[in-house]
């Protein structure tokens, strides 16, 4: 894939002479629409547009972990319009696809990455740093549009380009930015987090690179929201789980309130001393929501008979849920 796209850098006059002003980051990714990007997909057993979102993103991705690439696929085209994440799931299944040529399978990767980079996913923006930074899917090495990029995924909260980000300007020399995004990296009120940096620098770069720290404290996203993100999708997992396998549980509900609960649900089980894994979360989920429908307010954690159940390590989830819900049928 020959790419000549890569703008050249604007010039911009201004009072005393002509100085060199960088191309906006999106400038150097080709003009894509959602309707080039996406391809022409058919339901299949697991994803219809019928759907709600969040279960076709969480659809998607159980089908991607279990390897299922081609169902994957599905789901996460129907799902990535509202979820530009899906996209960055679809870019690393396409060397999977048997029909496409060498050729084909970089553009569409490449193209995948790039939609997604332009909506601001840090995920897609540390693929787009890889392109640029290795020369990947047929795009022309260059390694000053590629740290921009790794800067741009590290504002939005990617730990993994912050660390890297720290190490290249390591390398280069760069310490007063380094020592800012080791500050960003850690506690936010740890002043001890770069003291091994300070040992190499001026005092007036440690000064410096507290005022670059103060600065992007206000400006990188926080762990709080990528902690917040992260259970976003812990939610759009577990609905589509649930949904999957247990679809009666969310009859009823529309889509606001089973999201509502799902979300409220999963907070809850990861609380309880008896939940140990993600199998015992559905478990509450499913069971939970069946103890509601019979005694509104209800919740079976305080219901010994259904904890021991959850407790007992020799029950698979279908048998605690199926266990679960004659105690709610014949007791609530």
């Amino acid at each position: 894939m020959k790419v000549s796209y890569i703008l050249p850098l604007a010039l911009l006059t201004v009072l005393s002479g002509c100085v060199i002003q960088e191309p906006s980051l999106n400038d150097t990714l080709p003009k894509l629409t959602q309707q080039s990007v996406l391809p022409k997909v058919t339901a299949n057993e697991y994803c219809d547009m019928q759907m709600s979102s969040d279960i076709l993103f969480g659809t998607g991705l159980l089908l991607y972990e279990d390897r299922e690439y081609k169902k994957a696929k599905t789901c996460l085209v129907m799902a990535a319009p509202k979820h530009p994440r899906a996209l960055c799931y679809l870019s690393r299944m396409v060397h999977e696809e048997d029909d496409l040529t060498s050729e084909q399978s970089s553009t569409t990767a490449f193209n995948y990455t790039a939609y997604a980079a332009i909506q601001n996913d840090w995920c897609a923006e540390y693929g787009i740093y890889e392109v640029f930074e290795y020369g990947t899917y047929g795009v022309r090495k260059d390694p000053a549009i590629a740290l921009r990029w790794l800067e741009r995924s590290s504002l939005h909260g990617y730990p993994e380009a912050q660390k890297e980000l720290i190490k290249q300007y390591k390398e280069r020399g760069n310490l007063t930015d380094a020592y800012a995004w080791t500050r960003v990296m850690a506690n936010a009120d740890d002043a001890q987090a770069a003291d091994t940096l300070k040992t190499r620098m001026t005092p007036m770069q440690i000064a410096e690179g507290e005022k670059r720290f103060a600065e992007l404290a206000a400006q990188v996203t926080s762990k709080a929201a990528m902690q917040a993100e992260e259970r976003e999708e812990d939610v759009a997992r577990y609905s589509a789980q649930v949904y999957q396998n247990y679809p009666d549980t969310f009859k009823g509900l529309s889509s606001a309130e089973r999201y509502d609960y799902v979300k409220q649900a999963v907070h809850q089980a990861k609380e309880l001393p008896f939940t140990k894994g993600p199998d015992h979360v559905i478990g509450y989920i499913v069971i939970n929501r069946a103890a509601q429908l019979k005694l509104p307010g209800a919740n079976i954690a305080n219901d010994q008979r259904i904890v021991s159940l959850m407790e007992d390590e020799a029950l698979s989830v279908d048998e605690i849920i199926e266990s679960g819900l004659l105690v709610v049928n014949k007791f609530y």
